[in-house]
């Protein structure tokens, strides 16, 4: 998309490339065609958005959610099939997801821990009704003096799933039949991190090896579960980072896919991600000018959750030849930009009224902070019924989740 060409907006708001994303809709359903594929809904946060790569991808199994509350609207919007990726304690969320179950639709819980189970046992009995559940099999990789992956699951070995399942034992209203095994360190952390470039070798072996590791303990687990207990319906895994690594694992049924249709900041540093466009971002009208080098935006803060890093702030996608300021940043209320002095020399530097397109580091947060997604199509704004094209996000529907 030529961002020249468009108009520039005199609110903050948040652009969709329209054409961006399907390009990228297309690379993932190449990628991932070997298995199902399930929507991670985290990264997406807009029914809309999720409709239009749902009609756009003919393996598309279901939604990956993120809690209880959000499964419970995400099958009143008509989807129904849902795994949730985490384990909840929302027992009232949980017990009003069983009226679409009665009626057909599929939604499973997470657990690694015996209160999980428990509680949604007991919320099963209540309502006479079995609960699906998936088993979080933690796929991180410790190493003597590294733990390298993500602090999430506690069944890391066969044995904390045997001593799980025999707990689980007495249970009546669950019915354990699906597998997550989710490698995090894999498709999820970019071997280029800005100012750490010393570390890009070391990442690079630790992944390499971690994909050994992955495939050797992740059949084995769900290969063990197979002969000991019961057949499962679904074993899911990867992410946007590990596409093709994760769809040619044969133990895999289904992968989750989300921060790819985005194409967000942080996954420019990523091997993987270098096919796939930039499809979405926020944009700043330039309201002030301080001095000669430098401009100000209307907003701009949008700052990505995660250890603290430059990764994690937003980056200038246009114009060219601006940087904010490293003693302020991108702020809460305007963000001042320095202007390089090629441009004032071409007398180039932008001005007010004009607008700085940027792109947020994590895909899904950047609707958290806008009611719509502004749609953009060969260089022009998409026209519906002579008004602008939106599609609403979940702050737009009047819904948060966490």
């Amino acid at each position: 998309m030529d961002f020249a060409q468009l108009p520039a907006p005199s609110t903050v708001s948040a652009w969709l490339d329209m054409d961006a994303l399907d390009h990228n809709i297309e690379l993932v359903n190449q990628k991932t065609q070997a298995v199902k594929l399930r929507i991670a809904t985290k990264s997406i946060r807009s029914i809309d958005v999720l409709r239009y790569i749902q009609k756009k991808t003919p393996h598309f199994i279901g939604l990956m959610s993120i809690s209880a509350a959000e499964s419970v609207y995400l099958l009143q919007n008509g989807f129904n099939n849902i795994l949730c990726a985490y384990p909840t304690l929302d027992a009232q969320s949980v017990a009003q997801t069983l009226e679409y179950t009665q009626q057909g639709a599929t939604m499973i819980w997470m657990a690694d821990r015996i209160e999980h189970l428990r509680l949604l046992d007991e919320i099963g009995r209540q309502h006479s009704q079995n609960i699906e559940v998936c088993l979080d099999i933690n796929m991180s990789m410790p190493l003597p003096k590294l733990y390298f992956g993500t602090k999430r699951s506690a069944l890391m070995r066969k044995s904390d799933v045997k001593k799980l399942m025999e707990k689980a034992g007495g249970l009546s209203h669950i019915k354990l039949n699906s597998v997550m095994g989710y490698e995090a360190q894999i498709a999820g952390l970019p071997e280029y991190l800005p100012g750490k470039s010393l570390l890009t070798p070391a990442i690079k072996v630790l992944k390499n090896g971690s994909k050994k590791q992955v495939s050797r303990r992740r059949s084995s687990i769900v290969r063990w579960i197979t002969e000991q207990w019961h057949q499962l319906d679904l074993v899911n895994g990867g992410g946007s980072g590990s596409m093709d690594f994760t769809s040619s694992q044969p133990e895999v049924t289904e992968i989750t896919v989300g921060s790819a249709y985005y194409k967000p900041a942080y996954f420019d540093y990523m091997d993987s991600m270098n096919e796939f466009k930039p499809a979405a971002g926020f944009v700043l009208p330039i309201t002030r000018q301080p001095e000669k080098g430098v401009v100000t935006c209307q907003g701009g803060g949008f700052i990505a959750s995660g250890s603290i890093g430059i990764d994690k702030a937003p980056v200038i996608h246009y114009p060219t030849g601006l940087s904010f300021l490293t003693d302020e940043g991108f702020g809460e209320v305007q963000t001042p930009l320095a202007i390089d002095s090629t441009l004032i020399k071409n007398g180039n530097a932008p001005t007010i009224g004009e607008a700085v397109w940027c792109r947020h580091a994590k895909a899904g947060e950047l609707c958290e902070h806008f009611n719509v997604l502004y749609c953009y199509r060969q260089d022009a704004q998409l026209e519906a019924e002579g008004t602008a094209y939106t599609m609403t996000t979940y702050r737009g529907e009047g819904k948060c989740f966490h």
